[in-house]
């Protein structure tokens, strides 16, 4: 055992390093660098072809890097793979189980490989089938469920040696909105009961309503981590103010006379105004109104969302991007 904790960080149970890899001429990982704290649900952002998979094969020990540190529970991944398999639990984007077999026995045979005893695999089987509502299915075949069953199942499979931290890729992608709600329910029980957990999604109401911290990863580069309010608040500049009128304006008469109004989009009865300076736009708006002896049916204060932030710094590294290559 090579443990590198360092002294007051007992709480990171997973730390990235600089971590690089490249496909031929393709940088998928460029220097990334990240850590996860015990407890939390991490959520790891980014657009198709980020590089959220590359990461988490490397982290799994499927996959090899180029360069970089990675540390697990304070075992070295290179020096102490034994141990580190049996502090993570791995949930693909396509399931790993054996279709044929039943969801009982598909779990006692994963027990069995992670070597616990048979009145534990037995025990264990029987809790996780509880735990995710499959105790009905017990004797189905794993080919026999539907999709967000087979997820959930899957997801089972991955605790069945109650490991310290789950790795989760895109876990609800492609399921119907039902099952992505029980999903995500259970990805915050799971969590609940002590499990840390590092999700990969593209999905940012998933990513909001789940993550306590999150990274975004962008052409292989880490753009930016925080908690979900302080990424809206960094990566967006610009407010929004939703106003209803009690009669028909124009646009282009919001913008004329209100400066600090960047630009109008129609929404129902009214606008959504994005704004520069909150406090001046709403004096604006306001005076507008007054002046032409219009009132103000409603004006409602928007924050950012994570989605506006995440387009805002895709937008922003496309851009740089271009300038790097003119």
């Amino acid at each position: 055992m090579s443990s590198i904790y360092q002294k007051g960080e007992k709480d990171v149970v997973l730390r990235v390093e600089k971590l690089s890899k490249a496909y031929g001429d393709l940088l998928a990982l460029n220097r990334v660098s990240f850590q996860v704290r015990k407890g939390e649900i991490f959520a790891y952002l980014g657009p198709n072809g980020a590089g959220k998979t590359t990461t988490v094969n490397i982290l799994s020990g499927l996959l090899k890097r180029d360069k970089g540190e990675v540390t697990i529970c304070g075992y070295d991944l290179d020096s102490d793979p034994l141990m580190i398999k049996q502090a993570i639990g791995v949930v693909p984007d396509e399931s790993n189980l054996y279709p044929e077999l039943t969801c009982t026995r598909n779990l006692q045979y994963l027990g069995e490989l992670y070597g616990l005893p048979r009145v534990e695999r037995v025990r264990q089987t029987e809790r996780l089938l509880a735990m995710f509502a499959l105790e009905d299915k017990a004797k189905v075949p794993f080919q026999g469920l539907s999709k967000g069953l087979k997820r959930r199942l899957t997801i089972a499979a991955a605790l069945v040696h109650q490991p310290e931290i789950l790795f989760l890729d895109e876990p609800t992608s492609g399921l119907d909105v039902p099952s992505t709600r029980s999903l995500r329910r259970l990805l915050i029980e799971i969590n609940r009961r002590g499990t840390t957990v590092l999700l990969t999604t593209h999905n940012m109401f998933e990513a909001e309503e789940l993550a306590h911290r999150l990274a975004i990863l962008i052409r292989g580069k880490l753009v930016t981590s925080g908690t979900p309010g302080e990424i809206r608040r960094r990566a967006s500049q610009q407010e929004r103010l939703e106003v209803i009128f009690s009669r028909e304006v124009k646009e282009e008469e919001v913008l004329q006379n209100c400066p600090a109004v960047v630009s109008v989009t129609i929404k129902d009865q009214g606008f959504v105004l994005a704004v520069a300076e909150l406090d001046r736009a709403l004096r604006e708006v306001v005076g507008f109104a007054g002046q032409n002896g219009i009132r103000v049916v409603s004006i409602v204060s928007m924050p950012p969302s994570l989605e506006d932030a995440f387009v805002s710094l895709i937008e922003s590294h496309q851009d740089n991007t271009l300038q790097e290559i003119s």
